[in-house]
This record gives structure tokens, sequence and C-alpha cells, in this order.
């Protein structure tokens, strides 16, 4: 059972002063569910004020606006704030304070934060009862959905904390404190809002600064984290440096396709498992073993984790294998986003593959700031051995110069791939706004 309207805000009419607050919550009138309530918010380039007919039209059960907004005359409640995005935010923290929670598990990082908590999900959902984002919903108003969307049973609340600019993850941290703040990794991401990865560092270190912080789990494979936890009393660090509290061995130069596995020890106790499971790379092991460091946290052994991950497969996008014409090919479907350090890890994980006939798919990495073309420069001696690259975006043209085919579009990409019938394995991944989940949905089918 949800709080109700009267619950939360302090201006409800009467007749709907009972009403609980629905269990769905949208800021995007397309993504509104029979019942949900829709938020109009004010961006850049539109203003969801206008979008609360088709709102409607879609079922929601509530609509929130700017206090002034009100469209009058509709038959559903309508909440009026002076600043719908932070007054929920500020609700939806009053919530968690009132509700009797064993963790917040708040988790950052320039890559591999959803790939981390859907790990997390699989280890500790034997032991607990748990509430998380239904997707990536990093932001302000994302992680305010999904706290509004918390039933009163849940024991623990994972969520995702995202940043383009500075500023971002300290407001998330004080609105929402976690207990346990996990650390994926500091690379060159969103540096137009940064300026610099020492700046991307700072921001997200800010998650450190929660009122009700006990520990702090980073990867220590990562070499502005290390440097900054290595030595904090309360921090766990987790890696292939021997000195992490948990120590990732990688005991095969040969990659196995689907299935990635490694041995994770905890070095205090010598405690130790193998992890198997269906995931793209070695260095999605690290999201892998902060999940199962996580748990052990939680009281929950390597072996029983590892058990967990067993079936844990990759989420579209995010290094996910597919398999096709009954094994003779596999495409990975990784998608989703592209910076510096994620597409290295996962050209360097093809380079492991042992066949001929590979293709590389490659869209540009968007958001690098001035030093944009050099970041793909520095790419060029992982794409040695490999049969057939597809450059997509401007950028690459710009950074390389050789025997590749560019392409401005995923269109573009698409005709000249169909041309190219002898190939065993195909690596996709770009930025997600160039659109090359389109290419592994047309290979994929």
């Amino acid at each position: 059972m949800n709080m109700t309207l009267k619950e939360l805000f302090d201006d409800v009419p009467e007749s709907f002063a009972g009403m609980e607050f629905p269990s769905h919550l949208a800021t995007d009138s397309r993504d509104v569910i029979p019942g949900g309530a829709f938020v109009a918010l004010e961006g850049e380039k539109t203003d969801g004020h206008k979008y609360i007919p088709q709102a409607v039209s879609n079922g929601a059960g509530l609509v929130i606006v700017r206090k002034g907004k009100n469209p009058g005359n509709l038959a559903i409640p309508v909440i009026e704030l002076e600043d719908p995005e932070r007054d929920l935010a500020a609700t939806a923290s009053r919530k968690l304070k009132a509700h009797s929670l064993t963790d917040i598990i708040a988790i950052t990082g320039s890559v591999g934060k959803t790939t981390t908590r859907a790990a997390l999900q699989k280890v500790l959902s034997p032991k607990f009862t748990l509430h998380a984002p239904e997707r990536s919903f990093n932001t302000l108003i994302g992680c305010t959905a999904t706290i509004m969307a918390m039933p009163k049973e849940s024991q623990i609340l994972i969520l995702e904390f995202g940043a383009n600019k500075p500023g971002e993850i300290r407001e998330l941290t004080e609105y929402f404190p976690p207990s346990i703040a996990i650390l994926t990794a500091v690379a060159p991401v969103h540096l137009e809002g940064f300026g610099s990865v020492e700046g991307v560092l700072r921001e997200k270190t800010e998650i450190t600064h929660s009122e009700n912080l006990r520990k702090i789990i980073f990867n220590n494979d990562n070499e502005y984290l290390s440097e900054a936890f290595r030595y904090v009393v309360k921090s766990m660090g987790v890696g292939e440096h021997k000195d992490s509290d948990f120590v990732i061995s990688h005991d095969t130069s040969e990659y196995m396709l689907p299935a990635m596995s490694f041995v994770l020890a905890h070095r205090p106790t010598q405690e130790i498992a193998r992890i198997t499971a269906n995931i793209w790379g070695r260095h999605n092991a690290v999201p892998l073993a902060i999940a199962s460091a996580t748990g052990h946290e939680l009281g929950i052994s390597l072996q029983d984790s590892a058990e967990s991950l067993r079936d844990f497969e990759a989420l579209e996008g995010r290094g996910r294998v597919i398999i096709l014409d009954g094994g003779k090919r596999f495409l990975v479907d990784d998608a989703y986003n592209a910076n510096p350090a994620s597409m290295s890890a996962s050209l360097r994980t093809f380079a492991e593959v042992r066949c001929s006939g590979k293709i590389a798919v490659l869209g540009e990495m968007r958001e690098l700031g001035t030093n944009s073309a050099m970041y793909h420069a520095e790419l060029a001696p992982l794409l040695e051995g490999v049969e057939h690259v597809v450059l997509v975006g401007d950028i690459w043209r710009e950074a390389l110069k050789g025997d590749y085919v560019f392409a401005s579009t995923w269109q573009e990409a698409l005709s000249v791939l169909r041309e190219i019938h002898e190939w065993r394995g195909m690596l996709v991944k770009g930025s997600h706004s160039i659109g090359l989940e389109n290419i592994v949905k047309e290979f994929a089918q």
C-alpha cells in the first residue's frame, strides 16, 4: 500500500485526499500507464504541460504540474508544485525517511552502473526484498520515480546515480543518502560538462558525502578510484590488483563465448568462488565482482553469489552475445553506450576471440569535449587484425586514416554490412544516439 496524496502533499482536494500515490510515475506522456502519474516538466526543448492531454488519454490517474499551470476541467486529481522536479524529490526523500530499510545502495560511475545494478539484484534477491529502477533511471526525477513506486515491504533500495554536469551527484546524495556507495569507474565521459577526467572524479566521489554512509565499494583497477579510496578505512576495493579486498583472477587467455568466467577471492578470509555468467568481456568481471562483494558485506557467501549469477545475462545493448546460424556466427550487442574506457575494453575482448572473419561496427563516442578526435585516434591499434572495420560518425573521419569504411549514419553502415557475407563475429558498439541498435535488430532477426 502506497502513501496517500494527503500524506505526501499539503494542498490536495478533499475528494482525492485518501487516494494512494500511483505505483508508476512518468515524465513522458508516451510512457504513462493506466492509473499512473504524469509529471509535466519544463525542459530546454519542450514543455511537458503541452502533453497533459496525451497523458490523460493514455490513462493517467494523477497529473503533477508547476503552480499556475493547472489545465483545469480534468476528471483526475492535479497536484500543483512550485518546482515539480525538486518538490517531488523532497517528497520521495520524506518517504525514504519514513520507511524502515535495511540499506540504500547507490551506484555511480562513468561506465557499468546498470550492469552492476542488474548483477546486484541477482545476488541479493534470494535473501532480501529489493526495489530497484525498471530501467536506467539515474537522474533526479528517475530516482524519485523509483522511490515513489517502492512497496512498503522493501528491505533494500538500489539506485543509480548519474550526472552530466557538476553538482548532480551531490544533489542526489542529499535527497537520497545511501548507506552503501558503489563506484564502478571514472573515465573521460561527459567532458563537455565536467571539463576533465579530474572533474569527473570530483563529481562521482560526491556520493561519499552521504550522511548515512557506512561502506564504499569501488573498482580498484581504476587508477582514479584506487588513488582516492585505497586507504580509506570504510572502503573495499574490487579488482585484479593483488592488494584488492576482493581479487579477480582470470585463468585463461582465450575468451570462451558466450560465457565469461573468473575466480573471485576475498583476500582477508581466503574465501573463493568461480563466477560464470553469459556476458561479454573481461571488463564485465568488475560489475559482477562488485555485486558479489556487496552481497558479502550483507552476509551472502561468495559461493551463493556465484550460484545466483550463473544464469545472469547481459542486458540489451550492454555486452549481450547473440548466437546466430546455429552457432556458426555470433554478434555482440554493445550498442547502448560508448566512451574510451568501455570501447577499449570491448575491443580488447574482441581481439581475444580466436576466429577469422571479424567485423567491428563502431559508432563515434560523443560528449568528449575538445579532445574527442584524440580519444578516437588512440583506439587505432585495437582495430588491427579486424578484417572489416565500419566507423559511423564524422568524428572518426577526423581522427583516423586508413583502410576503414566510414559511414555518416547507421543506415549507411547497414548498407555496407549487407554486402559482407563471409563473417563469423560482429561487434556493434557506439554512443546510443547513433542508433546502432537498429543494426543489431537487422542481423538478430
